[in-house]
């Protein structure tokens, strides 16, 4: 894995480690730097050039990212198969797509981005006391999990809730506990639905992959990315996959979201009252590649700030039990891609080969 110190000098490795120490200290991420008034960003933050996007990626105006529209579901059988369809077809050929008409009160939604936005424009010392990179804590603010192996830091602060059964509530801020929950509580009732949705769509009975557990755990981030004097130098987001089986993403009105399809990075338009779905890691894995997992990055802006809650959906780190590709996929002419493995392994393989690397080919046989 790149980090900042990668091919220097000791000199020059000691200077961008006490940058960073600075910066980290100071327990005030990135929106510290903003309203401190700077007009440079720091030099750790710059992304390689070849990462940065360029004048050529221009989207194509025809490309758009599908939309599903559940609101016919219950309707009668044909508006369910025709729905199964677009499912198949979105999570095979993008692997993103946004769902509208999803159950998912739009007062919830905007309550959920303006509690967020309060958390991070907030008291500083309730952020100061939960900055932590310590991933036991089930709640923590911080900018930049990984910010000293990164080959570049991302522009935008995190405020992370891990919901596996031991989370207090209360160690939420007040200012967006009550919001956080009932969100993460309707994004379930969807997932519920879309994972039915899924299983048909692989050809398996309704409850398959909601009998997986893969929904068991849910770890929320609310991202702010503040307003960048020279966003062309860094991004919001380096390019990824999620390590999730799916991602539930709920964005402001901002933009910024690209999705790398057929080559050129495609724009996720903000959709008043959607939800942004993607394919994870493993559910591309368990579905043998029948199902994509794309990459993807945010881009810094001049604009902001930009508010954003990704809500990664996922087995219990504990499972004991061996995920791999579903039997009922493979035959003689779709043979397994992947080895079995245990989701504890999983994780970690992802978490040592860092952001912008998929932990899918350690697995591949």
């Amino acid at each position: 894995m790149a980090t900042p110190t990668d091919g220097i000098s000791d000199n020059q490795t000691n200077n961008i480690l006490n940058e960073l120490k600075q910066f980290d200290d100071t327990k005030a991420g990135v929106k510290g730097l903003v309203d401190s008034g700077i007009e440079k960003i720091p030099g750790f933050f710059i992304q390689p050039q070849e990462l940065l996007p360029k004048s050529s990626e221009i989207t194509p105006p025809t490309l758009q990212v599908p939309i599903i529209d559940l609101g016919a579901i219950h309707k009668d059988a044909g508006c369910y198969k025709q729905i199964v369809e677009e499912l198949k077809q979105a999570s095979d050929s993008w692997g993103f797509f946004q769902l509208v008409n999803h159950s998912v009160p739009k007062d919830l939604l905007d309550e959920v981005i303006q509690g967020v936005k309060e958390f991070h424009e907030g008291d500083k010392d309730v952020k100061e006391k939960l900055y932590s990179r310590d991933q036991t804590k089930k709640v923590r603010f911080a900018s930049n999990l990984r910010l000293y192996q990164l080959s570049a830091a991302n522009w935008r602060d995190t405020l992370t809730c891990v919901f596996d059964g031991s989370l207090d509530p209360f160690e939420i801020p007040p200012v967006c506990r009550d919001n956080i929950m009932k969100y993460r509580e309707a994004i379930l009732q969807v997932a519920e639905t879309l994972y039915e949705l899924l299983s048909a769509a692989l050809g398996l009975p309704s409850d398959h992959l909601r009998g997986m557990n893969c929904a068991k755990t849910q770890i929320m981030v609310a991202h702010y990315y503040p307003p960048c004097p020279e966003p062309e130098l860094t991004l919001g987001t380096s390019m990824h996959t999620d390590p999730s089986f799916v991602t539930f993403l709920l964005q402001d009105n901002l933009g910024g979201l690209q999705i790398l399809h057929d080559g050129h990075w495609v724009n996720v338009a903000p959709i008043p009252g959607a939800l942004v779905v993607n394919i994870g890691d493993l559910l591309q894995l368990v579905s043998n590649d029948k199902f994509k997992s794309i990459k993807h990055r945010v881009l810094a802006s001049a604009r902001g700030p930009r508010i954003s809650v990704a809500t990664f959906l996922n087995p219990g780190f504990d499972e004991k039990k061996l995920f791999g590709p579903i039997k009922e996929l493979l035959s003689d002419t779709n043979p397994p891609l992947y080895k079995e493995f245990l989701v504890d392994d999983y994780i970690k393989a992802y978490i040592s080969k860092g952001l912008t690397s998929s932990a899918l080919s350690p697995f591949k046989l």
